[in-house]
């Protein structure tokens, strides 16, 4: 399976954020999940005004990771017409 050298996804810039934004909300929904442990058993408060926090700025991260894919997506037509 580490035969991913000749993979051209392995390689694109796109594929690889695209790979580690995956592996972070992953990671995020595990220490979520076990926050919430913590909290049910009363060991644990959240701090909301964090969380917010937190929360806004994922929000803008992933719209401009939207913007890029988008981008991505279009192509882009400047390069072509030359």
């Amino acid at each position: 399976m580490s035969d991913s050298a000749g993979d051209p996804a392995s390689t694109d810039p796109v594929t690889k954020a695209a790979m580690r934004l995956e592996a972070a909300v992953e990671k995020l929904a595990a220490l979520l999940a076990a926050s919430q442990e913590r909290l049910a058993a009363g060991t644990e408060t959240v701090p909301r005004a964090e969380v917010a926090i937190l929360a806004e700025r994922l929000d803008a991260t992933l719209g401009r990771l939207r913007l890029a894919l988008a981008e991505e997506l279009r192509g882009a037509p400047e390069e072509e017409e030359e």
